[in-house]
């Protein structure tokens, strides 16, 4: 699995993951009942390193867990494959 940030249509955005930006859309759409912005096949999606509030939906492991929330700037962070903060957030 994999994390993106969506954003919808309403001008809200949340984390969900998926195998991909399209399941991804799929499962937030099914989930909330808003329209998740962009292209049908393509959508307004990016990749983000951690989970982040608010999360849509996220993969419940078995073993482990979930991954707790870490980013705390989504929309800054959002198309990055790793955090690009020199330091933590919270400091």
């Amino acid at each position: 699995m994999q994390g993106f940030w969506l954003k919808f249509t309403d001008g809200s955005a949340g984390y969900c993951e998926g195998s991909n930006a399209y399941d991804a859309k799929i499962i937030a759409e099914k989930l909330t009942g808003k329209t998740v912005a962009g292209d049908k096949y393509k959508p307004d999606a990016e990749v983000l390193p951690y989970p982040a509030n608010p999360v849509i939906w996220q993969f419940d492991h078995p073993v482990n867990g979930r991954c707790p929330a870490f980013c705390f700037k989504p929309n800054e962070c959002a198309g990055s494959s790793c955090c690009p903060q020199r330091y933590s957030c919270t400091e």
